[in-house]
């Protein structure tokens, strides 16, 4: 499947961000989404991940801590209510996941404690190099 430049920035919504950062709830979503599907399933293969991505839009050129889960080949991003969901190769191209190499991944009985332990969504390990 081939998609072009345009196409992704459809797929990506880009909004103005006052500021270096006006922060967003990734963290959160991404956590909740992971325990809604797995809270009761006892054979969960959702991976949360944190991790440092390049922005887009309004935050091109700066690097920040995300969050999203991964269901197989699939990255999902719930963050600020949105759904999106791309092929894991396409989502880590645009934020250039592979290139800047910072992420920490979390099965569900390590999110889990994660959050029970330390009390919050994230990120847990995940320093970046803005400190955003």
């Amino acid at each position: 499947m081939k998609i072009t430049r345009s196409q992704l920035r459809r797929l990506i919504r880009e909004s103005e961000v006052p500021g270096a950062n006006s922060g967003g709830d990734c963290y959160e979503a991404a956590g909740k989404y992971m325990m809604d599907k797995c809270m009761f399933g006892s054979d969960c293969n959702l991976i949360l991940v944190h991790g440092e991505v390049a922005g887009q839009g309004a935050l091109e050129g700066v690097t920040f801590g995300h969050a999203w889960v991964l269901d197989g080949g699939t990255a999902i991003d719930r963050s600020n209510g949105g759904n999106l969901q791309l092929p894991q190769a396409i989502y880590y191209a645009v934020g250039q996941i592979d290139q800047i190499g910072n992420t920490h991944e979390y099965t569900w009985e390590q999110a889990r404690k994660m959050i029970t332990d330390s009390e919050h969504w994230g990120p847990w390990e995940l320093a970046t190099e803005t400190g955003l």
